[in-house]
């Protein structure tokens, strides 16, 4: 299996984001997969400007001369897609967005019914599968609920197979100090874990999906911490 992963973290290497999909990705290769990470902080991505010219003009190929033609044809040597990123205002970041909005050159102009629904038809095969893993520095699950709904949906658009994805709430809880090693080593196995299962069985299985999502401290303690935190960061300026 070939993974391309989609880093869209603006913290790239120093963030949390990074720290659990480099857990996953130790499995999956552990598994056999053979692995790129494309941090898209690093790419030249312009903004899609809505011109169509990908459909009207140039069919499958974007007016911009920047990395995202390169990243396309990526795209269409892998058998899975793995889009990192952590929640930004109820959503994936800037940088993934960006991405997305410009693979449309991957679509036909003209539509099609798809299980009952108005989709694009796609020009031509790439990549069949999408898998998210995300972390959110709120405590609660339903904070990924709206980054789970559009990479969904965009999978369903794209008629790519979206195959799951493994979440990090409270994420700086990885970072406290005071929390038992057992507890967090028992997490970041999870991710590793999920890595393996997602390659030797397409899916990460729902025990492991909810290791890794596991409460680390409880939801007061949580807060009090993190108020503690950026009280001092404040303090420090």
């Amino acid at each position: 299996m070939r993974i391309l992963a989609i880093h869209g973290s603006p913290s790239m290497k120093r963030g949390k984001t990074y720290l659990v999909l480099e857990k996953l990705l130790k499995g999956a290769k552990k598994a056999g997969a053979i692995i790129e990470v494309i941090f898209l902080k690093k790419e030249r991505i312009r903004g899609c400007t809505g011109c169509l010219s990908c459909w009207v003009k140039t069919p499958g190929k974007c007016f911009q001369k920047d990395d995202m033609a390169k990243l396309i044809e990526k795209l269409k040597r892998t058998d899975l897609m793995i889009l990192a990123t952590p929640v930004y205002v109820d959503g994936m970041t800037g940088q993934c967005k960006n991405f997305m909005d410009r693979l449309i050159p991957l679509l036909d102009s003209h539509y099609e019914i798809r299980d009952g629904h108005f989709r694009h038809v796609v020009k031509e095969k790439f990549c069949s599968k999408i898998f998210l893993i995300s972390v959110c520095a709120f405590h609660e699950m339903d904070n990924f609920d709206p980054l789970i709904l559009h990479a969904k949906r965009a999978a369903e658009n794209l008629n790519m197979e979206y195959v799951g994805e493994i979440l990090r709430p409270a994420v700086y809880g990885l970072s406290m100090k005071k929390v038992g090693t057992d507890r967090l080593r028992r997490i970041m196995q999870a991710f590793e874990r999920a890595g393996e299962e997602l390659v030797k069985n397409g899916a990460v299985s729902e025990n492991t999906r909810q290791e890794a999502a596991s409460e680390i401290v409880p939801k007061e303690a949580y807060l009090r911490t993190m108020n503690r935190y950026f009280d001092a960061q404040i303090q420090r300026r």
